[in-house]
């Protein structure tokens, strides 16, 4: 009984040693981390190719959407999805540095409303992936993101949660568990793809993961978190690359 308690005991020291270690890898990994800024989005813009624009688009979501690693608004991950794409829009960015899918429920989605898009896009994970959410959490507020767009919309663009286990930024252990926690994530938010109609899911960690991994000084920003131009280069590529409808 003393050997089991004792190895118990040594065993709860560790679990609470590897959590000290995890938050403290969390706290200067977001200490490092482009926290807002980026360039000027565009809000009720034109964007894409010249033209009467066919579609009013509106990304909702995080740091990626919002264009933080870019070097200017060409260089965004809207704007370069949109010159993919390769229609002219009318494209307004909601999303914002830091936000996670409860912020998206809570502050972006009520925008909406006014702005009547026919197309949404998603990017939205990375920061629940890193702040901890809950699973359980994060899969009812991105239904309720979901089941919350306005009728007009037409067509939904769901980005998967990235890479997590790619950014240099994060140092171990915290990178593997990132990783880890960012394909459990992932998977979610195809299977909520799966099963709401209009909508299609882009696989940004399978399309550009082992890009990102072999080659992190081409494609990360100087944050060495973010992607840069030519990572959002990557991102656009395949969201132009997925079909229309699931």
């Amino acid at each position: 009984m003393r050997a089991i308690r004792r190895c118990l005991l040594a065993t709860g020291a560790l679990a609470v040693a590897f959590v000290a270690v995890l938050l403290t890898e969390v706290m200067v990994a977001r200490g490092g981390v482009h926290p807002g800024g980026g360039p000027p989005l565009p809000t009720d813009a034109p964007a894409g190719p010249p033209g009467p624009p066919v579609d009013t688009v509106v990304w909702l979501g995080d740091s990626t959407g919002a264009g933080i690693g870019a070097t200017g608004l060409t260089g965004a991950l809207p704007e370069q999805a949109a010159a993919e794409i390769g229609r002219p829009v009318r494209m307004t960015v909601l999303a914002r540095s830091g936000d996670r899918v409860a912020d998206v429920l809570h502050h972006q989605l009520p925008a909406l409303a006014a702005i009547r898009p026919t197309v949404v896009f998603i990017t939205v994970g990375a920061n629940d992936t890193t702040h901890l959410t809950a699973r359980g959490a994060f899969r009812r507020d991105y239904g309720r993101v979901l089941a919350g767009l306005p009728p007009t919309v037409r067509r939904i663009v769901i980005l998967g949660v990235p890479d997590m286990g790619s950014p240099p930024r994060l140092a171990q252990p915290l990178l593997a568990v990132a990783g880890w926690r960012g394909r459990s994530l992932d998977t979610d938010v195809r299977h909520l793809a799966a099963r709401t109609p209009k909508a299609v899911y882009v696989d940004i960690a399978g399309k550009t993961g082992p890009a990102f991994r072999a080659h992190p000084a081409t494609y990360f920003a100087r944050d060495r978190f973010h992607p840069n131009d030519a990572g959002y280069a990557l991102w656009a590529r395949a969201v132009a690359d997925a079909p229309a409808s699931s």
